[in-house]
This record gives structure tokens, sequence and C-alpha cells, in this order.
């Protein structure tokens, strides 16, 4: 079967797509949510009109919370 040459066009961004959002998991998984190669990074290369706009609060990990001033 031979697809015309605008559908193999969105099949191949809807793959690209696909590999940046599950680069984009496996990033959140592993708790890198901000800097290069991270959730923040990812989703800016999935939608650039996102770019300075997401506030990202990283989670807390359980050592990092015994080590926070107390109130």
């Amino acid at each position: 079967m031979t697809l015309n040459p605008d559908t193999e066009a969105q099949i191949t961004l809807l793959q690209q797509q696909q590999a940046l959002f599950t680069q984009a998991l496996v990033q959140m998984l592993n708790g890198n949510w901000t800097g290069a190669n991270s959730v923040e990074a990812l989703t800016y290369a999935l939608n650039p009109n996102l770019q300075g706009t997401l506030q990202l609060d990283p989670p807390v990990t359980t050592s990092e919370w015994e080590t926070l001033p107390k109130e």
C-alpha cells in the first residue's frame, strides 16, 4: 500500500513526537525535571510556544526534605 507524501510526512512527525514524549516520561521517572535532556527541555521540543512559560516545581526527595530548614 502506497501512502501519499502528506500522509507519510504526518506519520513521520507523529513518530518523532511520540519518541520525544516517551523520552520525557523516562526523564520524569528518573527525576530529571529541568536542564538538558529533561522533562522541561523535551516539552519545549514538543511545543516551542511553551518556551519560558513552564514553572516546574520538581518533587523533593526524602533526602532533600531532611536538609530543608525548619520553619
